[in-house]
């Protein structure tokens, strides 16, 4: 990608947002040593916007910077993921037993976006269902008056996109149980049902965090 193909004016967090999607998916590798001239070449841009991004990731925690030796792909650690999702819990269920009952409107939303991550784990667009998965759980957390608590979730969620894929990778390669997680969050959501939809949602993190501790564990990490 070049910097014609970049939309906007802030580049660091358009390089930014590439650069998270391209080790997300895994094509930028945990321990890659990100070389700025390298990167500068890649997007056709120069180093300064470059550096900037990565001191944003940096920031985030998805990448590393040793002043040393530079900056690298941060590794990928079943004890970050575990306190990840375990912080995710929390804020989580909270913003779901504080949300207030969609309209039909929006419930006729929420049941277009699943029939969309249906589709999309179907056919395995990875990168696609991730950017998804966020909006449908973005678009309920909305439901919440805990905007904070909200912004602090969708943060979490970015930090675990990258574990999250390879989750992605097991549910699609099994019985779908994503697909019907999301399908029973909806039936929960369209019955007004609040013990179906915390106890649905517990279902769901637990299924992931399985799945993804069995995968991180026969990576040795």
């Amino acid at each position: 990608m070049t910097i014609t193909e970049l939309d906007g004016v802030d580049f660091p967090s358009q390089i930014a947002s590439e650069m998270r999607r391209l080790i997300n998916r895994g094509t930028l590798a945990p321990g890659l040593q990100l070389r700025q001239s390298d990167l500068a070449e890649r997007f056709g841009i120069s180093r300064v916007p470059v550096r900037e991004a990565l001191k944003l990731l940096a920031a985030e925690g998805i990448i590393e910077h040793d002043p040393n030796r530079g900056f690298f792909v941060a590794p990928l650690s079943s004890d970050e993921a575990r306190q990840l999702y375990r912080m995710r819990h929390l804020l989580e269920s909270e913003l779901l037993a504080t949300i207030v009952w969609p309209s039909p409107p929006q419930l006729k939303s929420l049941k277009a976006m699943v029939a969309e991550l249906n589709q999309l784990l179907a056919s395995g667009s990875r990168d696609a269902w991730i950017e998804r998965h966020r909006a449908f759980h973005d678009a309920i957390f909305d439901l919440s008056e805990n905007k904070i608590l909200k912004r602090e979730a969708l943060r979490l969620m970015r930090l675990t996109d990258r574990y999250r894929s390879l989750a992605a990778d097991i549910t699609r390669q099994g019985t779908h149980l994503d697909a019907r997680i999301e399908e029973q969050l909806l039936k929960a959501l369209s019955a007004k049902d609040r013990k179906l939809l915390l106890s649905t949602y517990d279902k769901g993190r637990a299924i992931v965090l399985q799945g993804l501790m069995a995968v991180l564990a026969a990576r040795g990490v």
